[in-house]
C-alpha cells in the first residue's frame, strides 16, 4: 500500500466517523427523551415481532413518538360525579411517521375530561423510520416540502386503521368497564388521524362512531359510505400542507346522509391542535366543545 493510499483510507475512515457522529448527534429542537410512564395504557393488537424500541422526542413543548409497533389505548376518565357517559377516541396526527402525543393527544383528552367526556388517546402503529433523529428530520422535511408545493405525495398506514377499528370496537364491548354509553362514542382525528378516522367510517361494522371530528384532514377526500354520523371539520386558511380549498368533503358527507359543520380559521397553519395562541385558530377549542355538547 502506498503512503497516498494509506492516507486516503485514513481520510475516508475519518469522514465516515464524522458522518456517523452527525447522524447520532442530537438535533436542535428535536430532543430525545425517555419514554413516559403510561400506567393507564391498554395494549391492543400484538406488537410486531423483532421490532426495536419506540423513540420519544420533544419538539418544543410537544411530546412525539415514532416507530410505534405496539398499539395502546390511553384512558382519561372524568370524575364519576361529572361523567356524562360519552366518550371520544382521539387519533393524533404526524404523517404516519410520528404521533403528536401532546398537542393532538393528551391536551385534547384533558379538555374533553373537563367537560365530563371520557377520552381515549390511541397510540397507533406507524411507518418505520430511521433510528437516527437527523435522518428522520431530513426525510420528514423533504416529505413536508413536497406537500407544501402540491407535489403528488401519498401517506398511509393500513395498520393505523386496523388499530383504530380495534380500539373503537373495544370501547363498545367494554363500555360497562368505563361506564360509557354505547350510543355516544365518537372519534376525533387530526391530520393523519383524521384520515384514519375517515377510513374507519368507510368500513362496514355494527358499531360507531356516533360522531366524528375531522381536523385538518384532506378537504377533497372521497366519501363512499352511507348513513354517516355527524361530522365537524376544521382547518386554517394558511394550512401549508392541506392546499385544497374546495372543502368538498363537507358536501360529499351531506350527500351520503350525514350532518356536517365546517370551521375555517384565517390563520393557525397545520397542526394547531386545540388552537395556536395569537391566531384565529385559538377559537377551535371552544367550537369543538360546543359541537360535542350537541352530540352528547
Amino acid at each position: 500500500m502506498t503512503i497516498a493510499q494509506h492516507r486516503w483510507k485514513i481520510a475516508a475512515a475519518g469522514c465516515a466517523a464524522i458522518t456517523l457522529a452527525a447522524f447520532l448527534a442530537p438535533v436542535p429542537g428535536f430532543d430525545r427523551v425517555e419514554p413516559p410512564e403510561l400506567p393507564d395504557a391498554i395494549p391492543l393488537l400484538p406488537a410486531q415481532s423483532g421490532a426495536g424500541p419506540e423513540q420519544w422526542n420533544m419538539i418544543g413543548n410537544n411530546l412525539v413518538v415514532r416507530n410505534v409497533r405496539q398499539s395502546q389505548l390511553i384512558a382519561f376518565l372524568p370524575d364519576p360525579d361529572k361523567a356524562t357517559g360519552a366518550a371520544v377516541l382521539v387519533l393524533p396526527g404526524g404523517a404516519f411517521r410520528m404521533l403528536s402525543m401532546s398537542t393532538e393527544g393528551t391536551e385534547v383528552a384533558e379538555a374533553l375530561v373537563s367537560k365530563g367526556i371520557a377520552a381515549f388517546v390511541l397510540k397507533y402503529r406507524l411507518n418505520e423510520t430511521a433510528s437516527s433523529d437527523l435522518l428522520f428530520a431530513v426525510k420528514t422535511a423533504w416529505l413536508l416540502t413536497r406537500f407544501s408545493y402540491g407535489a403528488p405525495t401519498t401517506v398511509s398506514e393500513p395498520k393505523a386503521t386496523e388499530d383504530a377499528l380495534y380500539a373503537l370496537r373495544l370501547l363498545h364491548e367494554e363500555a360497562d368497564r368505563w361506564s360509557l354509553d354505547r350510543g355516544r362514542i365518537g372519534m376525533i382525528g387530526f391530520s393523519a388521524g383524521a384520515m384514519t378516522a375517515l377510513n374507519v367510517v368507510e368500513e362496514e361494522k355494527p358499531w360507531g362512531p356516533d360522531f366524528v371530528g375531522y381536523i385538518y384532514g384532506p378537504m377533497d377526500a372521497d366519501v363512499t359510505a352511507d348513513g354517516l354520523p355527524p361530522m365537524l371539520a376544521a382547518i386554517a386558511r394558511d394550512d401549508e400542507l392541506i392546499l385544497d380549498r374546495s372543502f368538498s368533503i363537507v358536501d360529499r358527507w351531506k350527500n351520503h346522509g350525514g350532518e356536517a359543520e365546517l370551521h375555517v380559521y384565517e390563520n393557525g397553519g397545520h397542526g394547531f391542535g386545540l388552537g395556536t395562541e395569537g391566531t384565529d385558530s385559538v377559537r377551535f377549542e371552544e367550537n369543538l366543545l360546543d359541537w360535542l355538547e350537541q352530540q352528547i
